[in-house]
């Protein structure tokens, strides 16, 4: 399914887990890095194992961003449980940073029976070393999808002020080696806006149109923002379908390119669009 919202919940804070299942994100994402303490940081990995293995995650996607390290090879190790979706791993300067994680995966699933790359990475994308080391990075075992940390990006390159505007470069980068290397149009970064919504669905209207597929959010109020904007209308999937079914019909006939309703030439670029646009439809039912 692809995902529209990322819900980012603190894995000390277990009250919120099933919370946040209800807040309609189509992923939650249990945070064992940033939003936990560093002597909070061995009760929240226990906390959010427990809650993989045992909780009612419905039709939510289970996520867990663990830490930086060999800390991060132990959360990965206890996390890696039926329920469990897939990792995000921070800061991911390297893809040898992912090796560790990877070995431990397989041991995982090879444990509970599963299929060897069962669980998928999710590398986010922190430091101005990360960016030039891009390529080798989406190509890396398990990776699906980019997700930027602007916060610490932003920082590390000395920007600030419009991080929409400075970082469009940037973004413009991500995207490009991440659809060069055949995996998902990167995760749109968060934002610590949640009081000025109207603000966080202009800045959600900029990230959508430079390319990234939904957004990840920090608090539960920006979860419906990113849903209804990532979510096609009814017209636009009638759309999406009828130029698919007009280029299945050239295919047919042994022609790659079509018309749409309205005349315009249309071809397997245009395909790939009404694909997305379904998928996304598809992610809200």
């Amino acid at each position: 399914m692809m995902v529209r919202s990322w819900l980012y919940v603190p894995g000390d804070r277990p009250e919120r887990f099933d919370k946040a299942v209800a807040k309609g994100a189509d992923a939650i994402v249990l945070d064992l890095e940033d939003a936990v303490s560093l002597d909070h940081k061995a009760e929240a990995r226990s906390l959010v194992a427990d809650w993989v293995r045992n909780g009612d995650h419905g039709r939510v996607q289970v996520w867990v961003r663990v830490n930086q390290g060999p800390m991060g090879v132990d959360d990965t190790a206890a996390v890696a449980l039926p329920g469990l979706t897939g990792i995000c791993v921070p800061k991911v300067d390297d893809p040898s940073e992912l090796a560790q994680i990877d070995s431990v995966l397989m041991e995982s699933e090879q444990g509970h029976g599963l299929s060897p790359g069962h669980w998928p990475l999710i590398p986010l994308i922190e430091s101005a070393i990360g960016i030039t080391r891009l390529s080798s990075i989406v190509t890396a075992p398990r990776v699906i999808q980019l997700q930027v940390g602007e916060v610490d990006l932003a920082a590390d390159l000395g920007l600030a002020g419009d991080v929409d505007l400075h970082l469009g470069p940037v973004r413009s980068r991500i995207l490009v080696e991440s659809i060069a290397a055949g995996i998902a149009a990167p995760i749109g970064p968060v934002s610590t806006e949640f009081r000025d919504l109207e603000a966080f669905r202009n800045s959600t209207k900029t990230v959508i149109e430079q390319g990234f597929i939904g957004r990840a959010c920090i608090h539960p109020d920006q979860v419906a923002i990113v849903n209804t904007m990532c979510t096609p209308d009814r017209a636009e999937v009638l759309e999406a379908q009828d130029l698919l079914d007009r280029i299945q019909a050239a295919v047919r006939k042994g022609s790659g390119i079509a018309l749409d309703a309205k005349g315009r030439m249309i071809d397997e670029a245009s395909a790939r669009s009404a694909r997305r646009t379904i998928a996304l439809a598809e992610a809200s039912h």
